[in-house]
């Protein structure tokens, strides 16, 4: 038996604005941004995308972990077609939201989950990506970045 998760989607966001996929268990709102970051093709159909994207969907997605937090974020500015000099700028600010200013050139595997998720945000929200898809990965961490 085939099942589609997606069949006869097509919408439109505009510049500037928020959209929310709500639905059921199994409704493909995973696979929906999956394929809205690049990380996963369509079936069939196309999904057509202007500009950079950054994501944070399952844990882990982006980072590699046997790299340091210091190389993973310059792997994810590079990625999103930025400059070194880019990346730079906003390093600071990266580390400082992440508070992980001690473990910075340790490999994310060793970090507890709730350090990832708070670096990933970081590293998403401050190297600017004109579309940012969040799937539920913020439901860990801590209260304070909660």
């Amino acid at each position: 038996m085939i099942f589609w998760a997606l069949r006869d989607i097509d919408f439109k966001v505009p510049r500037g604005k928020v959209f929310g996929v709500i639905g059921r268990n199994g409704a493909g709102k995973s696979i929906l941004l999956k394929i809205l970051s690049r990380i996963t093709e369509p079936t069939t159909g196309m999904a057509e995308i202007r500009g950079r994207v950054g994501s944070l969907l399952e844990m882990g997605t982006g980072f590699h972990p046997e790299l340091s937090g210091r190389e993973n974020i310059y792997l994810n500015g590079t990625l999103l077609g930025m400059r070194r000099r880019q990346i730079d700028r906003v390093f600071d600010a990266i580390v400082d939201f992440a508070e992980v200013h001690r473990f910075i050139d340790t490999p994310v595997k060793r970090y507890s989950s709730g350090m990832f998720v708070r670096l990933a945000f970081a590293v998403a929200a401050h190297l600017e990506p004109d579309i940012l898809i969040i799937d539920e990965v913020l439901a860990v961490g801590d209260l304070q970045f909660q």
